[in-house]
């Protein structure tokens, strides 16, 4: 029950430490559905001795008026007989305070820090954990003391500020309320009563506690209310008796004031009845018991609520979409992301993917070529216009050789008649996108009227730049000669002859229509090039809209960190109805079956055997976690995936290099009830390796000997040679049909190894490898099963090739065969599909039997032996094996869908119930 109350404090920690503090917010809260106990009182109640004398020692703040003005998430954590006392605070991770004034002192720093140094409230929690031998695990949440009126510095609003802070507390229905009244006082008017009625008017949820009973007038005493009948409560009220003023300024310690309250209770005539039931100390216990059986109840609740949040969080999360980066880096990739998704729909409408791609190419090819064509130019290139522009630009000096400045107005005005079809191929291009505005949505419809009036800018200056600039090579080339009318020996009035003029009109004619030619490439090249350069205005947020993707995010953290916990604790080693938790089967076998015996042990059954190795496994997992948060004692959290089925830990197994728990040693230790028949198959021992932990005290370590595995050398690595001193040892111990070896991920590769090394030596070690990595390019993702095939085939062919000449090379005999020697060891190995880490061990089996039933098994049994990079490397004399192939195997294939690649890599996957698995067996 111990993990429990732990479980609680774990997620109320999370809690604060991500906004979650119960309030009205538009955001799911996870702090309401916790399991509480909150402490309510008014002001000098004895509130704060009565938490003071429940853990042992002083460490409240203290003074007249409103002392407590932030809500203080208490959390008592039994130690080891003989351990240290420390306080821990969440805001101040890892620092330890052995010192309990400064511990008070701190506590008022973090409320100044808060609220200033003024006398208001916040409803934000310090968090305290206290580590002791001499407290129960117990979580207490002290309150603002309830008042009647406020102080100089307050508003006067305080008053109701104050309860309405407490009233958020209790009136949650997961909430159990200690209600402390001084039985000095009429109990009609106790406001922590008056409160707590008007909230559980039942009393269902409410303790009730009695301070200052040593202090009642003479003559009258407490029994009524301690007894029930002055005001009844479902749990009996409890009396406490603190130190007084007194005590506290001559420093008495708690030890003697609970061995004096003790000799009260006991020899006070009207309280000796009661004295078994009266005190700080039966009050703390009290407290333990009930709300470890209240969290007990809710865990169901709340693992549910859980699983109902985060998809709730994630469906409104995909929906908001991804968040845009605030760095210009990541910027630009969002800029660089959307465009490539334009591109690509862009692609299937000209492609004919999609409708649409033929009305772009009609605007570019067909509309835009066909209006240039029908422009008239008859007007501008009549007789009378041309000789009246030449006789104009002429002026009275009539032109020597060619009329240059009528030759340029001429075409300026022909050529000014080409913007309306460039407007009209602009109009098309974007107005004619239905399916294409419905992909970039409502948000682009601004940005596309934007691109079109920009690309019209371009298109009319690309027809300005060409009246404004007449190329010269064309005038250069005109002809002079005498038959085309070029004889500058004419009279004046020859010139201006119609045939001359006719001239004059087919030169220009033929300029715009050099001109038109040229523009009907580049109208288009413009009209593309203007509309990326807006698709940066798509990344302008709503800025409520990024606020609220942020607090999801936030709260989806918290929520997954929840579920985490919970699944870290769901094997307790105590009766907890673990099916209640994970509803977690094992075969046939539920755990809710399991828990009617003493503990879950192992059957004759694949289902059952898998789920212990994966357990097995997860907990190298958390020995290596509880390592790095430093959990100790009861706070550790690793043994209940072993205890659970009746292993012990014999032995953990420690990297040389960061000092990390990377494999454990395990012994089975089965009931003495247990009959042969149930124990069959069950291993005496089991070694168990985690594979790589993304967290900074060994992720380094762990992801350099992935690239060791991945250039075939994890054999050259100490924790190789520390792996496989064990199980040489174990071996030698035992033999090797009492093993088990089990990992997941790097620790697969590091059992494959030793299992591999040992079976040729005659050792044959049963093996369960959890997404074992496979070395190879992804073609098991590749969906065409033809292409797939015939890749493999393609490679089946070049390996076999370079293993051939490869061996010639180095003179070796073609009919060794290096599986011979250990294809009897069957190795069981759990891949899932989605996770390309592994999923290659399924075409890698698979192909083998099919290059078997082509009749083409002599080509892939030379294959299966070798990897490209490995007879690479032997060419180049360095002699290599492939140490992730193996002859044979019994591969089990997780074939239920995986949300993304975490959940396809993890090993949680292998012990869920109603998985879609398919096993094949594969002998060499």
């Amino acid at each position: 029950m111990e993990n429990l109350i732990s479980l609680v404090n774990k997620i109320q920690r999370a809690c604060t430490a991500l906004g979650d503090y119960g309030e009205a917010t538009a955001l799911p809260t996870l702090w309401d559905s916790l399991p509480a106990i909150a402490v309510v009182g008014g002001q000098s109640s004895g509130k704060s001795s009565v938490l003071e004398s429940i853990v042992g020692k002083d460490f409240l703040p203290r003074g007249s008026g409103i002392v407590t003005r932030r809500p203080l998430v208490l959390q008592l954590h039994k130690g080891e007989e003989g351990s240290k006392e420390y306080a821990e605070f969440l805001h101040l991770p890892r620092k330890r305070f052995t010192d309990f004034a400064a511990v008070r002192k701190e506590i008022q720093d973090e409320t100044d820090r808060e609220t200033g140094k003024t006398k208001q409230i916040s409803s934000v929690p310090i968090h305290l954990s206290i580590y002791s031998p001499y407290v129960v695990n117990l979580t207490l949440i002290d309150l603002p003391g309830l008042t009647k009126v406020a102080v100089e510095g307050q508003p006067d609003s305080i008053v109701q500020d104050i309860e309405n802070m407490v009233r958020s507390y209790i009136e949650k229905p997961n909430c159990i309320i200690l209600a402390i009244s001084p039985a000095n006082q009429d109990l009609a008017t106790s406001d922590a009563i008056k409160i707590s009625r008007e909230v559980d008017p039942t009393g269902e949820r409410t303790f009730g506690v009695l301070t200052k009973i040593d202090l009642m007038d003479k003559g009258t005493d407490a029994v009524e209310m301690l007894e029930g009948r002055a005001f009844r409560l479902k749990y009996p009220w409890i009396g406490v008796v603190n130190r007084s003023q007194a005590d506290i300024n001559k420093n008495v310690d708690m030890i003697a004031a609970r061995r004096r309250e003790r000799e009260y209770f006991s020899s006070t005539p009207e309280y000796k009845h009661l004295a078994h039931r009266m005190g700080s100390e039966y009050l703390a216990k009290v407290l333990s018991k009930h709300l470890e059986a209240v969290i007990k109840s809710k865990i169901p609740g709340i693992q549910s609520l859980i699983s109902k949040t985060i998809a709730e969080l994630e469906a409104e999360l995909s929906r908001l979409g991804k968040p845009i980066a605030a760095d210009d880096g990541g910027k630009l990739y969002a800029i660089m992301e959307i465009c490539r998704s334009f591109d690509q729909i862009f692609k299937e409408h000209l492609d004919g993917v999609r409708p649409g791609g033929d009305r772009i190419y009609n605007v570019f090819d067909n509309q835009l070529p066909a209006a240039l064509k029908r422009l008239q130019f008859d007007k501008q290139l009549s007789m009378e216009n041309i000789k009246k522009l030449i006789t104009e630009a002429d002026g009275y000096q009539p032109h020597l050789i060619a009329p240059e400045q009528g030759y340029r107005r001429l075409i300026e005005s022909s050529l000014i008649t080409i913007k309306g079809p460039a407007e009209a191929a602009v109009d098309a291009d974007l107005k004619q996108y239905p399916s294409l505005r419905a992909e970039v949505g409502n948000a682009a419809i601004d940005s596309l009227e934007k691109m079109r009036d920009e690309s019209k800018k371009a298109t009319l200056q690309l027809v300005d730049m060409e009246c404004g600039y007449l190329t010269v090579d064309f005038f250069r080339k005109l002809p002079q000669d005498i038959d085309k009318g070029g004889n500058p020996t004419h009279s004046i009035f020859d010139r201006y002859n119609d045939s001359y003029l006719r001239r004059i009109g087919s030169n220009v004619l033929s300029y715009v229509g050099m001109v038109c030619a040229t523009l009907r490439h580049l109208i288009p090249k413009s009209i593309v090039h203007c509309q990326p350069k807006r698709l940066s205005s798509l990344l302008n947020e709503d800025p409520a809209v990024m606020e609220r993707r942020s607090a999801l995010r936030k709260r989806l953290e918290l929520y997954r960190s929840a579920q985490a916990e919970i699944d870290s604790v769901a094997w307790s080693k105590y009766r907890i109805n673990l099916i209640s938790i994970h509803s977690l089967q094992f075969g046939f076998l539920t755990v809710t079956d399991a828990i009617q015996g003493d503990f879950y042990y192992i059957r004759d059954n694949p289902n059952h055997r898998k789920s212990v190795a994966a357990s097995l496994v997860q907990g190298v997992y958390v020995l290596e976690k509880d390592r790095q948060e430093r959990r100790e004692g009861t706070d550790a959290l690793a043994s209940p995936w072993w205890v659970f089925f009746n292993f012990q830990l014999l032995h953990k197994l420690v990297d040389d290099v960061d000092s990390s728990i990377f494999g454990a040693i395990y012994e089975f230790k089965p009931p003495s009830t247990y009959c042969n028949d149930t124990l069959h198959r069950s291993p005496s021992y089991v070694i168990a390796f985690r594979g790589t932990i993304t967290k900074a005290d060994s992720v380094s370590r762990d992801i350099e000997l992935d690239m060791h595995f991945v250039r075939n050398g994890l054999h050259q690595t100490s924790r190789y040679e520390i792996a496989i001193q064990a199980v040489r040892n174990m071996i030698a111990t035992v033999g090797d049909s009492g093993i088990w070896l089990a990992g997941h991920s790097l620790g697969s590769a590091v059992s494959l190894l030793c299992g591999k090394t040992m079976a040729k030596s005659g050792n044959f070690i049963e093996s369960f490898l959890f997404n074992p990595p496979y070395v190879s390019a992804p073609i098991e993702r590749i969906k065409d099963k033809k292409v797939k095939h015939g890749l493999r085939i393609a490679g089946s062919v070049i390996t076999a090739g370079l293993t051939l000449a490869v061996k010639a090379k180095q003179k070796k005999s073609l009919s060794s065969d290096p599986f011979a020697a250990f294809s009897a060891w069957v190795p069981c190995l759990f891949v899932n599909p989605s996770d390309h880490i592994c999923s290659e061990y399924i075409g890698y089996f698979e192909h083998r039997k099919k290059m078997e039933e082509i009749g083409a098994g002599s080509i892939e049994r030379l294959a299966t032996q070798n990897s490209l990079g490995c007879l690479l490397m032997g060419a180049f004399g360095k002699e290599s094996e492939p140490l992730h192939l193996i002859p044979s195997a019994s591969v089990t294939v997780n074939l239920t869908p995986s949300r993304d690649f975490k959940e396809a890599h993890g090993i949680h996957q292998w012990w869920k119930p109603h998985l879609h698995l398919q096993s094949k067996l594969y002998k060499y």
